[in-house]
C-alpha cells in the first residue's frame, strides 16, 4: 500500500481499503478539477457533457438527451437554458413532432467544445500521471465495464 497522507492511520486504512470510497474519492477531485477548468468557458461539468452528447449526437430531443446521459428532466431544462442563453445550442422545431424541439450546437457550441475538449485531455493528463500508458488503458477498460455493468439501460445512441 503506498504511503498515506497525515492523519490518524486507522482512519486512512479503514477508508483506502474500501474500492467504492477510492472510486468516490477520486470521482469528487476529478470533477473538482475539471470543473474549475471549465470555468474559463464558463461552463459547468454538466453542461459540458450535454454539449458533448449533442454534437455526437446531431440533432435530438430534450427527452433523448435526457435519457442518453441520465439527467433529470428539470436539471436538463435549466442546463439547455443557460446553454442556449450562451449561444452554445439552439431549440428548433422537431421535423416530425411538433410537440417537441431538437437542440442543435451552434458554430459557436462546437468552437467552445473543442476548447473544452482540450481541457479535458489536459485535466486528464495530470490527473492519471501516476499512472504509465498501460495502466491507464486498463483503468479505464475497468471502469468502463462497472459503468456498463451498472446501468440501467446501456450506452447508446439515444433516439432521435
Amino acid at each position: 500500500m503506498p504511503d498515506l497522507p497525515p492523519g490518524p492511520a486507522s482512519v486512512h486504512n479503514v477508508l483506502m481499503n474500501h474500492t467504492g470510497f477510492l472510486i468516490s474519492r477520486m470521482g469528487l477531485v476529478a470533477a473538482k478539477q475539471f470543473g474549475e477548468r471549465l470555468e474559463s468557458l464558463g461552463l459547468t461539468t454538466r453542461m459540458w457533457g450535454a454539449l458533448n452528447v449533442l454534437a455526437s449526437e446531431g440533432e435530438i430531443t430534450q427527452h433523448a438527451l435526457c435519457k442518453s446521459i441520465g439527467m433529470d428532466p428539470s436539471s436538463m431544462v435549466s442546463t439547455i437554458d443557460e446553454l442556449e442563453a450562451m449561444g452554445l445550442v439552439e431549440r428548433r422545431r422537431h421535423p416530425t413532432d411538433r410537440r417537441a424541439h431538437a437542440l442543435h450546437v451552434t458554430e459557436a457550441g462546437m468552437e467552445t467544445l473543442a476548447r473544452g475538449r482540450e481541457i479535458a485531455r489536459t485535466a486528464q493528463e495530470e490527473l492519471l500521471a501516476p499512472l504509465n500508458d498501460e495502466e491507464r488503458e486498463q483503468l479505464h477498460a475497468l471502469l468502463l465495464r462497472l459503468a456498463m455493468a451498472t446501468r440501467k439501460e446501456p450506452l447508446a445512441v439515444a433516439p432521435r
